[in-house]
């Protein structure tokens, strides 16, 4: 009899907690139903500086028009979000209202790892190879190549041409030697050093080019140092090509 007492009492506060629970949210909702939309508040973390958060209220103002007034619960949150990741330069957004009546946007940038440039113009990757344009002043520090963007590169090659650049970054050695990347008209790429260009190739057998760039910097440059080359070429197997003119 005290177990069945007990079970019937247990059974007995859920109904109540949950029908109490019931009523607060109807409550609640009767009360948000009243509350209009008073203002936005648009918030864009850094590091980067590629969209502003007046830029991203004028995006909003413009594609969703009057949305002070408006009942909390007919604003289009989701439109909202949608078209703010339309936005080549912007990761993920994610749009709320609160029961104060302000709408809040939070709009996260994406992270350049390479930026293209030609002649001044250009634009970035992230490292899943979504490009997107230079931003007015700001300019990201990341590695920077060189290249005509009439060359035209595949998301196959933009991974491999990341990789080869996060390994030379992440080297203490080579990433003081190589200061900067190009594509040559070829279509070969291209690392810089200190008034050295070598030509790398394609990014097919990265472990025999970095030997055959290591034996350069090793063995050959230094019994040149008076009279050094100015380009070195180690896409071909076998062959490290040495040349004192560009």
């Amino acid at each position: 009899m005290k177990k069945a007492a007990s079970i019937i009492m247990t059974v007995l506060f859920f109904l109540v907690f949950f029908a109490g629970m019931g009523v607060l949210l109807y409550v609640s909702k009767a009360e948000r139903h009243g509350i209009s939309c008073k203002e936005l508040q648009v918030s864009v973390p850094g590091p980067h500086q590629f969209v502003s958060e007046d830029e991203a209220r004028y995006w909003i103002d413009t594609f969703y028009g009057i949305y002070v007034g408006q009942r909390l619960e007919d604003v289009g949150l989701e439109s909202i979000e949608k078209m703010l990741e339309t936005k080549p330069a912007v990761r993920k957004a994610e749009v709320w209202i609160t029961d104060d009546g302000v709408l809040h946007a939070l709009v996260l940038q994406r992270d350049p790892v390479l930026r293209f440039d030609y002649k001044g113009n250009g634009y970035y990757t992230d490292h899943e190879g979504n490009i997107f344009p230079l931003s007015g002043d700001y300019v990201a520090d990341v590695p920077v190549i060189s290249c005509d963007p009439k060359l035209g590169f595949d998301s196959e090659w933009l991974a491999k041409a990341i990789a080869l650049v996060r390994k030379i970054s992440g080297s203490s050695v080579w990433s003081k030697r190589i200061e900067g990347y190009a594509v040559d008209r070829n279509g070969d790429f291209v690392l810089l050093g200190d008034g050295l260009k070598i030509v790398y190739g394609d990014f097919e057998e990265s472990a025999r080019k970095f030997a055959a760039m290591e034996k350069y910097y090793s063995g050959i440059a230094p019994l040149h140092a008076s009279d050094p080359y100015h380009s070195v070429n180690v896409k071909y197997k076998g062959q490290i090509i040495c040349r004192k003119d560009l």
